[in-house]
């Protein structure tokens, strides 16, 4: 018992001196408050970018790891263990050289991220790109073989009532998983995909139909996706299985027989954060009109 209250006793006379030292340190370089601030704020910024760009993979553990022997070492400086800090000292020497290998994965990642500058959205903006990519090629495959689709993004009216028809996916949205549902006559063709950013949250599910629109030749498909987009704020896709076109459903109105190049756009615009949905329908309305 006498053991560990000297040795937490010890710790918090080095953090207490350690704390002092800074103090010291900070008042002779005659810093100001708001330097101060904002020299914390940073490092503080970049330990939680660190962790959590770690999380979920085998660094995190090798990470635990070292603060685990960083705090054998400072106990072994605690108490005098010449031995153990010895070897511990010159582990560290070791491991100072060791570390660009170690996480040379994780630095290139990082160095990744830092070049695609995601202050000025350059990283959203590849995200969508990639995104809407994915979906065209999807798309252009089904329209190839003819086979219908009917692809639904959710915006910010919720769909819980038309999510609650259909099954469960919660998957990343990509190309594979878009074409291996609507492709042959699988469980899970003869409905709706509800996408919601880049997640598809179900399958299979049930759209209301419009009977307002007059157009005798719409099939099924396209007059669900004139009912949905009516009555919600939801971008449709709809692919033809008799005809193989592309049509796209906003604000209950139905573009008809769109290429893979005007999908591309249209889908740029729906995907993209950086645009309010008020001016997703202005766009769409001013595009649609030329």
């Amino acid at each position: 018992m006498d053991f560990l209250s000297n040795m937490l006793a010890t710790g918090i006379n080095e953090i207490a001196n350690a704390a002092r030292e800074f103090w010291q340190n900070l008042v002779y370089s005659n810093v100001s408050i708001w330097q101060a601030v904002l020299d914390i704020a940073i490092v503080a910024v970049v330990i939680y970018l660190l962790f959590s760009m770690l999380k979920g993979s085998r660094s995190i553990s090798i990470l635990l790891g070292l603060i685990m022997i960083s705090v054998l070492f400072f106990i072994s400086k605690s108490l005098n263990l010449l031995t153990v800090g010895w070897i511990l000292d010159r582990f560290f020497t070791i491991l100072l050289v060791s570390i660009p290998i170690i996480f040379q994965q994780e630095l290139r990642l990082a160095l990744e991220k830092l070049g695609n500058t995601p202050f000025l959205g350059g990283e959203k903006a590849i995200a969508v790109e990639v995104l809407a990519t994915d979906i065209v090629e999807a798309c252009a495959y089904l329209m190839e073989r003819k086979e219908g689709a009917l692809i639904v993004f959710k915006h910010g009216i919720p769909l819980k009532e038309y999510l609650d028809t259909g099954v469960k996916i919660n998957g990343a949205v990509s190309k594979e998983l878009l074409i291996s549902i609507f492709h042959g006559k699988g469980p899970l063709h003869d409905g709706a995909v509800i996408i919601d950013h880049d997640e598809v949250l179900a399958a299979a599910c049930i759209l209301p139909t419009s009977f307002d629109n007059k157009d005798k030749n719409l099939g099924t498909r396209h007059k669900a996706a004139i009912g949905l987009s009516d009555h919600t704020d939801a971008s449709v896709i709809v692919i033809s299985e008799e005809r193989g076109t592309i049509s796209f459903a906003k604000n209950g109105r139905l573009e008809k027989n769109i290429d893979l190049a005007r999908l591309q756009q249209l889908l740029k615009i729906i995907l993209s954060p950086k645009v309010s949905r008020k001016k997703v329908k202005k766009v769409y309305r001013e595009e649609s009109s030329q």
